[in-house]
């Protein structure tokens, strides 16, 4: 039987290459934050667990290392596939952790490390529809999470001026186009309570979908109230 965690020997030396073409774009962007939770400092210094779609991924690292400047450690977390130790050297790259695992391989492992994430004072980043879908459609673990850890969910919607848009990947990922203008919304914290039925749980999924429509090609722009 094979490693529960799968990686390649050139997924480090590709992983930093792509690192950098990632960092050389994102220096070029405008970027703006937006925060909804009623504070001038985009970043709070309190735990919490960050959602936000897979194809959205591009840009959050850099603005958590060089805009954010991340006072609280981060750790993000990565499938136990190829794919998922490519993410892992980028995240690394950016002085960020990783957790591997996903509801296909090492779920109840990963989730386990994502709670000791938590106890050792890190915030944790989920894509709750990834790795593999389906599309924007949230999955409990991120709820879960939240209910058992108690910190917040905070929604991060992620909007591009201009951006491409890889069509033959299943999330149809985005790539911003240099100099264009990146806005990260930091949603209103989300908490869930200890102890949630399935209907319950069902709900707070819905909530994050909702939260996080914001920045998708079929939703209208984010409206900011004055």
């Amino acid at each position: 039987m094979g490693s529960e965690i799968r990686k390649k020997w050139w997924t480090k030396p590709v992983g930093h290459l792509v690192w950098f073409f990632m960092a050389s774009v994102c220096a070029t962007l405008r970027k703006k934050i937006v925060n909804l939770n009623g504070s001038d400092d985009p970043w709070g210094d309190y735990q919490c667990i960050i959602a936000l779609w897979h194809n959205r991924v591009f840009s959050p690292c850099h603005v958590y290392r060089y805009v954010v400047k991340g006072r609280l450690p981060m750790s993000m977390l990565t499938s136990a596939s190829k794919d998922g130790a490519l993410l892992t050297t980028i995240a690394n790259d950016y002085g960020m952790r990783t957790v591997r695992g996903s509801s296909h391989r090492r779920g109840a492992a990963g989730f386990r490390d994502m709670v000791r994430e938590l106890d050792a004072g890190c915030c944790m980043c989920i894509t709750p529809d990834g790795p593999k879908g389906p599309l924007y459609k949230c999955r409990p673990g991120v709820v879960r999470l939240a209910s058992l850890s108690g910190y917040p969910i905070i929604p991060a919607c992620i909007d591009y001026s201009s951006c491409w848009r890889i069509s033959k990947a299943w999330d149809g990922f985005v790539i911003p186009k240099p100099f264009s203008r990146v806005t990260i919304t930091w949603g209103k914290k989300i908490y869930v309570p200890k102890d949630i039925t399935d209907e319950q749980q069902a709900e707070y999924c819905r909530m994050v979908e909702e939260a996080l429509a914001h920045g998708r090609p079929d939703f209208p722009p984010l409206v900011i109230e004055k």
